[in-house]
């Protein structure tokens, strides 16, 4: 402070009076500047002299520390690489391909709407869930139903037991859709008034965070309001105007092409909605064919009505294919055990499984009349009628190269109009469920209109899961297949069909790699001239080393043939049995299969066989 006042006192003695002082640090400052200002020019001059002469000689090279390499390109000196610019390249690309897959996706779907027109449903974004397949164990639920305060006691009933499925409405059997659908002709024609579910998607969303497989039913060719509303695309009356069955319901015709594109539109947008599977209904023509036959007309009928209903699922698997979901259809029980379409609906097994991936046959006992697998009142045994029907169809499913996985439709009501009929309690569910299970069939679908069904009848999964197993384990260590037949009876009720003439048994038993269907094989057993008369098996302990392993084994035998009068003598055959399908089939020799149509009063020469006769 002192040294400062000092200075002050100095100053004023050498500045003139009127003089106004500044303080001692700016007037350093400015003789900072002054001297600044008056060597620059100086400093300048000299370093543009300096970059001259380097110019001249080439620049100097940048030293690098003996072992290093100089940085990279992108690099900052002594430091890590610099990521950002490849990031923002590689995002920029993302960005440019999303901008591309949407523009082709825009095309598309143009070309889609242009080509569909009002049956358009826009295609599934490319990123879908995962599907793996359910053993599903469900019950049928109406589109009422889910929206009623009735539904959330039903989710608990699947949820505490061994239930895992819902089927439910998506268009009824009034030919009402359940939903708020945005598919431009159901709109049209107004099959979408008064929707009983008004969120399906949160509904869907609900079930499928609770692990429950859903299933939407369509009703495809019973759609009352369709043909009401568009004439033109029903079944006509021969005298003139639409046709109606016994109870006064108009029918959609199979054969036109618009009735197919309404109910696939509706499938895809169920398939959008998030349901994992499709499931047609009323996939057929009118029952009471010969009423049919008097009076119906089906305009465009080119071809018969089981050709029509194959081409139909065709083309439904084709054009569902790319939504991600699976196909079933339900079917009357009865075509399991009867052949061909003998009812005329143009339901036949083995035109309809190959093009689905479940197809689910209505066993319901009360479904089959007096005499059906030898009971006056099929109804009164609930157990043992799902037994022999099922057995029919794994049979039918056997000679089938891709079958489709039966799931069967049980009963859980009562059917009071049937003479002779007896209540459905939780026993006769329970009988129907297990007669299944035996079979090594896990999955069904218990059917009831009015959606009320009998906990009782119903275990818990874990209970479920056990017997399931229990009945698994049993076959395996028997070596039976699912009917509960061993090889050796195999072999031995195959020779038994032969003998009786029964082409349908033998049909199902023998091996023919699915070059026989079940046209071409009726017509092979006409020319059938010869009968076994004897066999003899030898013992069947173990699978024969090269027979493929537990599903293919070998077995030995004589088998005696006569044919017109004449016997021949097959020793040390030796015939595969393969496990097909879930059932053990044979396949004989080729010097027995010659000899089954070998004519020796027709001059035909004696077949090559391996064994003289």
């Amino acid at each position: 402070m002192e040294e400062q006042g000092r200075s002050s006192s100095f100053m004023r003695t050498i500045i003139p009076s009127g003089f106004s002082l500044l303080p001692a640090e700016s007037y350093l400052k400015m003789a900072t500047v002054f001297l600044l200002l008056l060597f620059l020019p100086a400093l300048l001059a000299g370093c543009l002299a300096y970059s001259l002469e380097q110019g001249s000689h080439g620049a100097v090279p940048v030293v690098q520390p003996e072992n290093e390499e100089p940085p990279a390109p992108g690099e900052e000196e002594g430091g890590e690489p610099d990521l950002r610019e490849k990031e923002l390249e590689e995002s920029l690309a993302r960005e440019e391909e999303a901008l591309l897959a949407r523009e082709e996706r825009r095309k598309l779907e143009e070309k889609r709407r242009e080509e569909l027109g009002p049956f358009y449903v826009p295609l599934p974004f490319p990123e879908q869930k995962e599907n793996p397949p359910v053993k599903a164990r469900g019950i049928y639920l109406t589109g009422h139903t889910v929206g009623h305060p009735r539904y959330r006691e039903l989710l608990d009933l699947v949820e505490l037991t061994e239930l895992n499925a819902v089927v439910i409405d998506v268009k009824n059997d009034h030919g009402m859709v359940t939903y708020a659908t945005e598919i431009e002709i159901v709109q049209q024609v107004g099959a979408n008034r008064n929707v009983p579910i008004k969120d399906l998607k949160a509904v869907l969303e609900e079930l499928h965070s609770k692990n429950i497989y859903t299933i939407a039913r369509v009703v495809v060719f019973k759609d009352p309001y369709l043909a009401e509303q568009k004439p033109e695309w029903s079944i006509q009356r021969k005298g003139g105007g639409l046709w109606r069955d016994l109870k006064g319901v108009a029918w959609i015709n199979p054969y036109e092409r618009n009735v197919w594109e309404y109910n696939i539109a509706i499938s895809r947008e169920a398939a959008l909605q998030g349901f994992r599977e499709i499931q047609f209904d009323y996939i057929r023509f009118p029952e009471n064919a010969h009423i049919v036959d008097r009076e119906a007309y089906f305009p465009g009928q080119d071809i018969s009505r089981e050709e029509v209903i194959r081409e139909f699922l065709a083309y439904a698997a084709e054009q569902l294919k790319e939504y991600n979901v699976y196909l079933s259809a339900d079917v009357f029980g009865v075509i399991a055990t009867s052949w061909g379409d003998s009812d005329r609906i143009g339901q036949t097994w083995e035109e309809m499984s190959p093009y689905l991936d479940y197809i689910c046959p209505m066993v319901y006992p009360s479904h089959y009349g007096p005499g059906y697998f030898g009971f006056s009142v099929p109804d009164a045994h609930p157990g043992k009628t799902v037994e022999y029907a099922l057995s029919d169809a794994l049979k039918r499913n056997a000679t089938l190269p891709k079958p489709a996985i039966i799931r069967p439709w049980l009963q859980s009501f009562t059917a009071s109009w049937v003479p002779g009929y007896i209540s459905y309690g939780p026993a006769e569910i329970r009988q129907q469920i297990e007669a299944a299970q035996k079979m090594g069939i896990d999955e069904y679908l218990l059917w009831n209109a009015n959606n009320r069904y009998q906990p009782a009848s119903l275990l818990p999964a874990e209970e479920a899961d056990r017997i399931v197993d229990k009945f698994t384990r049993a076959r395996a260590e028997a070596g039976q297949d699912a009917l509960g037949r061993t090889p050796r009876q195999a072999v031995e009720l195959f020779l038994e069909a032969i003998r009786r003439r029964d082409w349908r048994e033998a049909y199902a038993l023998q091996v023919t790699d699915f070059t026989l269907d079940h046209r071409s094989y009726p017509e092979w057993k006409g020319n059938w001239t010869a009968r076994p008369t004897y066999y003899a098996i030898e013992p069947l302990d173990e699978p024969v080393a090269g027979g493929g392993g537990a599903d293919s084994l070998f077995v030995n035998l004589e088998v005696h043939l006569t044919t017109r009068g004449n016997e021949f003598k097959l020793v040390r055959e030796n015939w595969e049995l393969r496990l097909e399908n879930q059932l053990w089939r044979v396949r004989p020799s080729d010097a027995f299969v010659e000899l089954m149509t070998f004519d020796p009063g027709a001059g035909e020469e004696l077949p090559r066989l391996t064994h003289k006769p």
